[in-house]
């Protein structure tokens, strides 16, 4: 069951937004307290209520409940602020794509802490302990549930951070900014950390840096920090809806070692990084990258390892056989490395429709591209080699580019080599009308 609280008022914030209330089945006040998570981006988390595309968070709960894999808990989805998500969601440097963008992190972990918590407390059987309480989200809502659960780890012990916006690529200059702050020690007492690798600019690199860094500060791999590397995932609701069964589970469900194993395939130039951690997936169904996998390979003067668990870098052409062992589990994979730069060129044409803004920036896969001529939008780049890009089209937050059948463009490639793309927009999204839980 959902509730809606509607118009839920922040005074630290001096707007509003609807709030969604997941209660599991059979809620009973009398059985409580019930463990809590948290989410961002609240109207695309519930599928019976709010808006598509959805995480479907409730079909995923009442499924691992109902099979008795998770402890019946209360879910919160926060809507976010529409034009004010991304001032919203940044504690540390303000939101880069806005030139008016501001730090409102801090407001809104106060709404959250001092304004929304007690009032849904009030209301619902929740819990005050830390230890059984979550803050969850993705891509800036990853971001600000990275740095609330480090911030507040009195009040979230527990975080699952999926594909999180962490560094910046100017899509001009590809300069990278951070976005976020190292936390000197330990935070929450368990994480969940994600990345997809068709997100484009929000990079499996930086993901992976924080991965060490957190292991680096105590974060035991494959114990209260599990980390999951989705090759072919991009930057969705979709991918984040295939993976929050399994950050739940790690969150709150019993621990155990995996009894399947299986291997990962990798392609990269000399001199780059490649992710080799082995798939692992627990009985209970949580899947994730094995980051204390033992990993060897032949021939052995192809590879060396990387700076990380689970990582080699390439030192000559061709094609390795990897092996990776966890337990008496193992499993094998390829890496195949290439001759040449660490990166390629991208060449995009996008034609857009005759309604478009003239000042309006236009992005492919978050790329920003430059007016060329009337209605035609250009962008050439050299990438690294290997990103993978999801094939979208925007201008914005929910300013999506449509094709002639009203549905989003989106084409994933994979950045191998040279290549041009052209790209026609029919019309575009109006995320003023598709959104009527932002808040005011």
């Amino acid at each position: 069951m959902i509730e809606v609280l509607a118009g839920v008022r922040s005074e630290a914030l001096g707007n509003a937004r609807d709030v969604f209330v997941y209660l599991p089945p059979g809620y009973d006040a009398a059985a409580g307290p019930y463990p809590l998570v948290v989410l961002h981006d609240g109207q695309h988390v519930f599928a019976g209520a709010g808006l598509e595309p959805s995480w479907r968070v409730d079909e995923t709960l009442d499924d691992l409940i109902g099979r008795g894999l998770l402890p019946p808990l209360v879910a919160v989805g926060v809507a976010n602020a529409g034009d004010q998500r991304g001032n919203e969601y940044s504690h540390e440097v303000p939101y880069p794509r806005d030139p008016n963008g501001s730090c409102r992190g801090e407001l809104y972990e106060r709404f959250l802490v001092e304004e929304l918590l007690p009032l849904v407390r009030e209301r619902y059987a929740i819990t005050g302990d830390p230890g059984a309480t979550a803050v969850m989200g993705s891509s800036m809502g990853g971001l600000v549930s990275y740095h609330l659960a480090f911030r507040r780890p009195d009040v979230f012990g527990l975080a699952a951070v999926l594909s999180p916006f962490l560094v910046f690529v100017d899509p001009e200059t590809l300069e990278e900014t951070p976005v976020f702050r190292r936390f000197p020690g330990r935070g929450p007492n368990r994480i969940w950390i994600d990345i997809g690798g068709m997100e484009g600019l929000i990079m499996v690199k930086p993901v992976r840096e924080l991965v060490g860094h957190l292991i680096g500060v105590g974060y035991g791999p494959d114990e209260d920090l599990r980390y999951r590397h989705e090759p072919s995932a991009p930057h969705h609701e979709d991918a984040w809806a295939g993976r929050a069964g399994s950050a739940l589970l790690h969150l709150f469900g019993v621990e155990g070692p995996p009894f399947a194993l299986s291997g990962s395939d990798g392609h990269g130039a000399v001199g780059q990084a490649v992710d080799v951690a082995p798939v692992g997936e627990r009985s209970d169904g949580c899947v994730y990258s094995v980051l204390s996998a033992d990993v060897t390979w032949r021939p052995p003067q192809m590879l060396e390892p990387g700076a990380g668990h689970g990582l080699l870098t390439g030192v000559e052409a061709g094609t390795a056989e990897v092996v990776a062992r966890a337990g008496r589990l193992e499993a094998a994979g390829r890496v195949t490395v290439v001759d040449g730069p660490a990166d390629a060129l991208l060449d995009v044409t996008v034609v857009v429709p005759e309604d478009t803004p003239a000042d309006s920036p236009v992005y492919f896969s978050g790329l920003v591209t430059t007016e060329v001529a009337p209605g035609v939008h250009h962008g050439a780049w050299r990438l690294p080699r290997g990103v993978g890009l999801n094939g979208t089209i925007g201008r914005g937050w929910r300013r999506d580019g449509l094709d002639a059948d009203g549905l989003p463009i989106r084409t994933p490639l994979r950045h191998d080599g040279d290549r041009r793309v052209w790209v026609r927009v029919a019309a575009w999204s109006d995320p003023a009308q598709a959104d009527p839980h932002a808040g005011s």
